[in-house]
């Protein structure tokens, strides 16, 4: 896909949407700079490579918004090389964003508020709606390319200069549907990834070689269409924590939301094996579950690291509501049964991470955000973090490193060259003071993540809050 130019514009519209305020607010500017200045530390000569971060940049005012589920992609990328960082950020033209840039305005709805769009706008390439494929939830490198991910529908590949190249295949005839978090396999290098169905009770299982071509998918027959974010891998089987989050389309055709909570459905565990078989379930009590920390097998037990919801938690709401926590869950594969499921650590979180080396294997050590009392922004959304803990899931014993009144993001796990340990290297986010409306990159040592930063560096725009990323060495 050919860009004409970059776009140079500040965004001309605003909102009182509180995601759609403050440093959740999108930017518009694409830029590129070079020889960014470190206001504290120094960067490591010895790191190389690139930290992106994806994440929900609407360009155009939306029509309907529910914070993460809606917008346009927006990749930023921090690269080192001798000491010396440059920063460039792109949009994800996904068909989309390019259809809406046709319109000059926001043509699509929203999760929570789907809109049938006009086939003349649309045209012979653009996406058919309701809902927008932003491509804006993660972004990850496998098989040699470079991939912008959404929610169940195609990743687009980009160029490590955030080229959009177009809608990923995989090696095969035509886009593969695929969610936003993928796992790695520790031995067959294998990409596995899940794919729900809005409008079947039905989730697909792929296999992407390590070469980046698509070696198998499995279809997983469910209770009911269900969201399922995240799920996780194991050296024998993809473990999927199935809450009741309903797609209903006839509610949807009655405008109402499309996704649906439905708590009297409960949580179904599901033990997939990779090697074909049928999958075995758990029933227990409703919860939800966006994202996991990472799983692996310990004899016949499966250990599960993740963030445990009451709920869904999408839209507005009555009542109290227990924030998410960082638990560890104990799956007996033999007697079919969760055998433990102890919370970690009292404090709120989100966006769980690991050193990546770890993946499906036993691990020890979480880096997760969190909010304290030191953040004083007046009313903060959902999201709104500004300290980095690095929890240790075997003892509980916690590190936290607080930024005071600067919001802070997903905490990225970067290995030290030619180090070893599961903590020997830092961990990189990009935080934001709204005092100075300006935004850094952080780099902690990963195992003293509660010490002054390693470096500080100054980045040439705001970079809102996202959601996930990656580092990619050179």
């Amino acid at each position: 896909m050919a860009r004409a130019s970059l776009r140079s514009a500040p965004l001309d519209w605003t909102s009182d949407d509180p995601h759609l305020m403050g440093n959740f607010a999108p930017v518009g500017p694409e830029i590129d700079a070079d020889d960014l200045p470190v206001i504290a530390g120094r960067i490591p000569p010895a790191l190389r490579g690139s930290y992106m971060r994806n994440g929900p940049n609407p360009e155009f005012k939306p029509i309907s918004y529910a914070y993460p589920m809606d917008g346009d992609g927006m990749i930023h990328a921090v690269r080192f090389d001798n000491g010396r960082a440059r920063y460039r950020n792109r949009f994800v033209l996904t068909r989309g964003l390019m259809v809406e840039r046709r319109a000059g305005r926001a043509v699509y709805g929203g999760l929570m508020r789907p809109v049938s769009v006009d086939p003349a706008l649309v045209g012979p390439d653009g996406d058919p709606g309701p809902l927008k494929t932003g491509a804006f939830i993660s972004v990850l490198r496998h098989g040699g390319h470079l991939l912008a991910l959404h929610e169940a529908s195609a990743a687009y590949e980009m160029t490590m200069d955030l080229e959009t190249i177009g809608e990923w295949k995989a090696g095969t005839a035509a886009p593969i549907s695929i969610g936003a978090h993928n796992r790695r396999h520790p031995l067959s290098g294998s990409m596995f990834g899940i794919s729900y169905r809005v409008s079947e009770p039905v989730l697909d299982l792929h296999e992407i070689g390590a070469d980046g071509a698509l070696r198998r998918s499995q279809a997983v027959a469910l209770g009911a269409p269900s969201m399922i974010h995240d799920f996780v891998l194991t050296e024998r089987h993809a473990v999927l924590l199935v809450g009741p989050a309903i797609f209903d389309m006839a509610a949807a055709e009655q405008g109402k939301p499309l996704l649906q909570w439905r708590a009297e459905l409960g949580m179904r565990i599901g033990l997939v094996p990779l090697d074909g078989g049928a999958p075995r379930w758990i029933e227990a009590d409703p919860f939800f579950v966006f994202h996991f920390a990472n799983g692996f097998e310990r004899g016949s037990d499966i250990v599960v690291d993740y963030v445990r919801h009451q709920d869904l938690g999408l839209g507005p709401r009555t009542g109290p509501r227990e924030p998410p926590r960082a638990h560890r869950m104990v799956i007996d594969t033999m007697g079919l049964r969760i055998a433990a499921d102890d919370r970690l650590a009292d404090f709120p979180t989100e966006f769980p991470r690991i050193n990546d080396a770890c993946e499906a294997r036993p691990s020890r050590f979480i880096h997760l955000p969190t909010r304290t009392a030191s953040l004083t922004i007046p009313g903060p959304p959902s999201a709104s973090f500004n300290a980095l803990v690095t929890l240790d899931a075997a003892t509980g014993a916690t590190r936290r490193h607080d930024l005071g009144n600067r919001l802070a993001g997903e905490p990225i796990f970067i290995p030290r060259p030619g180090g070893g340990g599961e903590q020997d290297g830092w961990i990189a986010t990009y935080a934001y003071d709204p005092a100075t409306d300006t935004s850094d990159l952080l780099l902690l040592d990963a195992a003293r993540i509660n010490e002054a930063p390693v470096a500080v560096i100054r980045l040439p725009q705001r970079v809102p809050q996202g959601l996930h990323g990656t580092w990619i060495p050179d």
